[in-house]
């Protein structure tokens, strides 16, 4: 006997849909797996535009065909930074209500952070060192303490690509001072991850996010559907300096950079280079799963 299982993920930059085969013995196979940029943040988290949240439903009315053709038996929509923290997300919530039938679970800070957790420890192959999982979306970014398989500390903070984008105007190519005025407002904001790493030795950092795999990519690597792939740190640090000093020109004409990242991947090298500065890593690894498998392991249980 098996089920097909759905997970669709709003997040603040982009939407994803995964549908999986579920058997009887627990096992589940990958049916379908796509993304579709929406924007939801492109001018911060506290107000969606219009715009945006016509490239939202028409990703939804799209994603929802999938469901309907892959006779999916059962679903969840899981919504993030953006739609809990828009002032008119309900406005776009019942939009997709009227349209296409479909409710959509906004999720606060702490569950993102748990479902994410339990969809990466499924590749994690050694608990012995602590290990910190970063996932950085459009409006939030979330670090997870790992020991010992056990999830010891999470945190939520709102400083993902799009927020910090609109932080501050950014030259083309950004300058020493805006680099230093957007790292000095990270590290600010970071303050109690700073305090909880201070007195540990961390393995590694686990990458969940689109911008960990345009690292990934630009690195000549392809990414596993279901393990951990390594970048040198020295290799990350390359790419992040080559990224952080081009032109949007130059960006766009970068192997391996999707058109859609061109414009946050500078924010988001700022941010990843923060992070390490502030948990100094043995080790930097990507992780092909994040919130959507955490999910579906959710879905799978029931």
């Amino acid at each position: 006997m098996e089920s097909k299982l759905g997970v669709i993920d709003l997040g603040s930059n982009t939407f994803h849909i995964l549908i999986v085969n579920r058997y009887k013995d627990g096992g589940f196979e990958t049916l379908h797996k796509e993304r579709a940029f929406v924007g939801l943040s492109e001018n911060g988290i506290e107000f969606l535009s219009e715009q945006a949240m016509d490239r939202g439903l028409a990703a939804l009315v799209r994603f929802n065909e999938i469901l309907k053709q892959q006779e999916v038996d059962h679903f969840s929509v899981i919504g993030t930074s953006a739609l809990r923290s828009a002032s008119n997300s309900s406005i776009f919530c019942q939009r997709v209500k009227d349209q296409i039938g479909i409710d959509i679970d906004i999720i606060d800070g702490d569950r993102e952070a748990n479902y994410i957790y339990n969809g990466v420890r499924k590749l994690i192959d050694s608990y012995d060192r602590p290990q910190i999982i970063m996932d950085v979306g459009g409006g939030s970014v979330e670090f997870i303490l790992v020991e010992k398989d056990q999830l010891v500390w999470s945190a939520s903070y709102d400083i993902g690509v799009g927020v910090l984008f609109n932080h501050i105007p950014m030259s083309d190519p950004c300058t020493k001072e805006e680099i230093d005025t957007i790292s000095h407002f990270i590290d600010q904001e970071l303050k109690s991850l700073k305090s909880i790493v201070s007195e540990k030795s961390i393995n590694a950092i686990i990458g969940a996010s689109g911008s960990f795999e345009v690292v990934q990519s630009m690195n000549g690597k392809d990414g596993s559907f279901n393990s951990m792939t390594e970048i040198a740190l020295i290799d990350y640090h390359l790419i992040s300096q080559k990224v952080i000093s081009s032109t949007l020109s130059e960006r766009m004409n970068m192997k391996s950079l999707p058109e859609s990242r061109v414009k946050l991947i500078v924010v988001a090298m700022i941010l990843i280079n923060k992070a390490i500065e502030i948990i100094k890593p043995k080790r930097l690894l990507v992780s092909p799963f994040a919130l959507k498998e955490g999910v579906l392991s959710e879905l799978v249980s029931d």
